[in-house]
């Protein structure tokens, strides 16, 4: 194999650009915002020697592999090209050599980028929005736009009376959402934030805005147990003062988040199982656990070992309606940490916790936390997404209101044990060149898929080791896999999908794969006389 392996400086980023048949898969683009850059080669001078290498040239394409042009030529020991973009877009680069018979290496008319680069020079939009929804809160709605936006680099400050230096907003990194917080005494809120595009183009935006003072709180009446929600659609704020669960939640308020999702179609392939999804469960609510099962901090542990939604098993993304943090998880027990402030001379009481499957239209009360230490541990009684609120109750009585109806959770909690959908299709292996090529393809269908939820490996054996082909990828649907040295010619293949919970789906091919690279040849060793003979010598 004569291999050319270039590499893209300044940007940290290594492709892979081969001149044989046996090309690598090219990995996703290099983003640069320099219209101007330097592609580095090395290679084995071994090789190009025994081939006579005279130059070594370089092909752009403007229009993704449909066209291409050859820009620049150059000698081997020379080590780079150097290339300027016209403007902003997406070029693919391949190499070729020419050797001392003006042959090209490597043959064929299938060309296969070695290098994806994408130059962006324009700066992403980023617009800020400070607003009061009530005396004493501030609620912060950003927004933010590019083709090639990065999301997670995403940055907001806040500073404001009695914080003497910027502060970090936070929230889930995404293009836009909003978030709200208490300024319980007045004053001016100022806001910045920045976001980048994958280019590392910086966009900034800053805004502020005047927050009146909150009315003072007022101690709440003490309410026997009551079955009835606090707080549901169409009744007056502070109407309905009942804070205490219910033995169930009513059936036509909730229903049940888990679906079904689309089936897939079996396969002619006699070598794989065709795909049944499994039934999706009822859309009833079992009971929540009573009130006198409620469990708070307990540095003894209860032995459950719920999970923390604050911890790193837990994935973080937006809530359904620009509600508060959300975290999925997969297991029913779960705890949800809290921080006191504002705390005065009388202490707290008690820390209430509220619930609602319903996005805020309907609120319940979950339970107290009378040892006020976080966090809370709680169970729901199956698979859905809960938003909780927290209410404190200060030494002498004086409360926060509870949820009103059409307030949206603070946090947001999706229970999903559900694996994902996954169904390996039929593999298919290439021709005459590409002989040592397979394209592997599957479907793979979840409602909160992982980032990188698709990993490919292989075993000799089909019991272990497994050796990855890939790691984690996207999604893509298919891979094509070029066969290396070391492979056997018989294997098993594994296909593993995982979402954002960290439900995995395995799926293993039941007999294994054959692969054979050898080209059968004929040749003449004889001729043998018929009835008739051969005739004159």
């Amino acid at each position: 194999m004569k291999t050319i392996w270039m590499v893209l400086l300044g940007l940290t980023v290594v492709a892979a650009s081969a001149i044989s048949e046996a090309s690598p898969i090219p990995t996703g683009p290099v983003y640069t915002n320099k219209p101007r850059f330097r592609i580095p080669f090395r290679y084995d001078p071994a090789e190009m020697q025994s081939l006579g290498a005279k130059e070594i040239r370089l092909y752009v394409s403007r229009d993704r592999g449909a066209s291409w042009q050859q820009i620049q030529t150059v000698a081997p020991e020379v080590g780079k090209f150097n290339f300027q973009a016209p403007g902003d877009g997406e070029y693919w680069f391949v190499v070729r050599t020419l050797d001392s018979k003006n042959r090209l290496y490597p043959e064929g008319d299938a060309v296969e980028p070695g290098l994806r680069v994408v130059v962006d020079t324009t700066l992403p939009q980023l617009r800020l929005e400070l607003r009061q929804p009530a005396a004493g809160r501030a609620q912060l709605v950003w927004s933010s736009s590019d083709e090639h936006l990065d999301p997670t680099q995403l940055k907001l400050e806040y500073i404001q009376t009695g914080t003497p230096t910027w502060q970090t907003v936070s929230v889930v990194p995404k293009a836009a959402g909003e978030t709200e917080w208490s300024v319980p005494q007045g004053g001016v809120v100022e806001v910045r934030g920045t976001i980048s595009d994958l280019a590392r183009n910086i966009s900034r935006d800053q805004t502020q805005v005047r927050i009146a003072p909150a009315d003072q709180t007022v101690p709440r009446p003490a309410i026997p147990n009551s079955r009835q929600p606090i707080a549901f659609p169409g009744n007056r704020a502070g109407g309905n003062l009942a804070m205490n669960l219910p033995s169930q939640f009513p059936g036509g308020a909730m229903s049940s988040t888990t679906q079904g999702g689309d089936t897939f179609g079996g396969t002619d392939n006699p070598g794989f199982a065709p795909f049944h999804p499994t039934d999706s469960a009822g859309s009833g609510l079992a009971p929540l656990a009573a009130r006198n099962s409620f469990v708070s901090h307990q540095p003894g542990g209860t032995g459950n070992d719920p999970r923390d939604i604050a911890s790193e098993a837990a994935a973080e993304t937006s809530g359904p309606s620009g509600g508060g943090r959300s975290r999925i998880v997969n297991t029913r027990q779960f705890q949800i940490g809290y921080k006191l402030q504002d705390v005065g001379p009388s202490g707290v009481s008690s820390v209430d916790l509220y619930i609602t499957q319903d996005d805020g239209a309907t609120w319940y009360k979950y339970g107290e936390d009378n040892d006020s230490q976080s966090p809370i541990q709680v169970e729901v009684p199956k698979e859905g997404t809960y938003g909780f609120a927290i209410g404190v109750r200060s030494g002498v009585g004086l409360a926060s209101d509870p949820p009103q109806p059409g307030e949206k959770p603070a946090s947001i909690v999706t229970v999903d044990q559900t694996p994902p959908q996954l169904e390996l299709l039929p593999i298919q292996q290439g021709r005459g060149r590409a002989a040592s090529k397979l394209l592997i393809q599957w479907r793979f269908a979840d409602e909160n898929p992982a980032d990188k939820p698709i990993s490919l490996s292989f075993s000799a054996s089909g019991q272990g080791p497994w050796q990855p082909i890939t790691g984690w990828q996207e999604n893509t649907g298919n891979y094509i896999w070029t066969i290396g040295p070391g492979v056997p010619s018989k294997f098993y293949l594994r296909l593993e999908g995982r979402d954002v919970a960290g439900n995995v789906q395995v799926i293993e091919t039941p007999q294994p794969v054959l692969v054979d690279l050898s080209r059968p040849t004929a040749k003449i060793i004889d001729i043998e006389a018929g009835p008739g003979g051969l005739g004159p010598q």
